[in-house]
């Protein structure tokens, strides 16, 4: 039997996926397949403190250098895998090197969306995914030059703050009526606007941006009301798109991400999938999610080690996300969708929202709370405690003036 397992990613879920199988004395050879030049590293950092210019890039690396070799993990930097061949249990290189492997791990993560709008592919145009994109927006968004970001979601409103911070005049352009609309509420996204105009950021909502333009590089992006919005950078920031080309070219069930069971094994139990590029089945919400998060990165690979270790494990995560913009920290604990009732708490410095179903709290939105707080929060919602007792809970634990939602 073929104990050797090929990852094919160098992001954290890759780098996670290797780090977890040695630390449970996985016997085999394990390989990374890279397509990048740098290590892996954490996302987090490139639309925070590398992008505002105060961590340079190996803060960012998940381990050091020299920790991938001392734990016999063959890290291959530069590597791009062109293809599965599910039959021979074989991934072939760009560089047409064959790989035998006894279990694949697809950890390819997911690319920008980038709209076909005319005057995009001009030089001054940036997306930001990559260390190499962070420190190519760094190098471009000097203090005093207008960026403009298309997109009022996580990344395009943590890149205002970084920017804004670097000296930068940002202007954010977002086509829905409210910012973070896809995963906030309505109070919390009033909160954030409030924020970010405080602390000199443009906010420009329900307008999308129809062209660029420029003559060398960009100069101005055009809105639907025809506003001519000047800029020396633009930064597109519409959403991500999984990567599942190889999982479809080599047979995969797929729909917006590699179809996956609860042990993230996808239609080839020989070849598992995890991170953004992974859609699994959550019986906690009864359908399929696809999660664009570190927790998911982190406890998808201990799924997958023990799937591969084991044959079998069960991931049904209770899905957070964080966010940092102009040092408040901004914390997401569960999926409100279908929440029939809201309460807010908040007082001068700190916001918590708590969305309720049936009486049982499902999910929690939170500007500052303390560590103690969240913790709770997340335990509560694990058990679904009742949004009554847990309310009462926060406005004693708090001390909050209290409103309803």
């Amino acid at each position: 039997m073929n104990d050797a397992v090929v990852i094919i990613g160098g992001g954290l879920a890759a780098a996670q996926v290797a780090i977890q199988l040695r630390q449970i004395r996985w016997p085999g050879a394990i390989t990374m397949l890279s397509a990048e030049p740098d290590p892996p590293y954490w996302k987090p950092p490139l639309s925070k403190s590398i992008l505002d210019g105060t961590d340079e890039a190996a803060s960012a690396w998940v381990r050091p250098e020299q920790f991938w070799a001392r734990r016999r993990i063959d890290l291959r930097l530069n590597t791009q895998a062109a293809r599965i061949e599910p039959a021979t249990k074989t991934i072939v290189t760009a560089k047409g090197e064959r790989l035998a492997y006894g279990h694949a791990v697809l950890a390819t993560g997911a690319h920008c969306l980038v709209p076909p709008l005319a005057g995009l592919t001009l030089p001054g145009v940036h997306v930001l995914r990559t260390l190499a994109d962070a420190l190519a927006l760094r190098d471009a968004a000097r203090p005093g030059v207008r960026v403009a970001i298309l997109g009022g979601g996580f990344i395009g409103l943590e890149a205002a703050s970084a920017l804004t911070a670097r000296g930068a005049q940002v202007t954010v352009i977002e086509r829905e009526p409210r910012l973070l609309a896809r995963v906030a509420a309505p109070e919390t996204s009033d909160l954030m606007l409030a924020l970010h105009r405080s602390r000199g950021v443009s906010v420009l909502l329900g307008q999308g941006a129809v062209r660029a333009a420029g003559t060398d590089r960009v100069a101005a992006v055009y809105l639907e009301d025809g506003q001519e919005i000047g800029c020396d950078v633009l930064l597109v920031c519409v959403g991500i798109r999984p990567e599942t080309q190889l999982a479809a070219e080599a047979g995969l069930q797929c729909q917006d991400g590699v179809l996956v069971d609860a042990g993230l094994r996808t239609s080839d139990h020989a070849v598992l999938a995890l991170g953004d590029c992974a859609r699994f089945p959550s019986a906690r919400y009864g359908r399929t999610l696809r999660l664009e998060s570190i927790q998911n990165a982190i406890d998808g690979a201990a799924a997958v080690a023990t799937s591969i270790s084991e044959g079998r494990a069960q991931y049904d995560p209770l899905p957070m996300i964080s966010s940092v913009q102009f040092r408040r920290q901004l914390d997401f604990i569960g999926l409100a969708g279908g929440a029939d009732e809201s309460r807010v708490i908040r007082d001068r410095d700190r916001f918590l929202l708590l969305h309720g179903k049936s009486g049982i709290c499902v999910a929690a939105e939170c500007v500052d709370a303390a560590p103690d707080i969240m913790a709770a929060l997340r335990g509560a919602i694990e058990t679904g405690e009742r949004l009554d007792h847990l309310w009462k809970h926060c406005e004693s634990r708090f001390s909050l003036d209290l409103s309803s939602a």
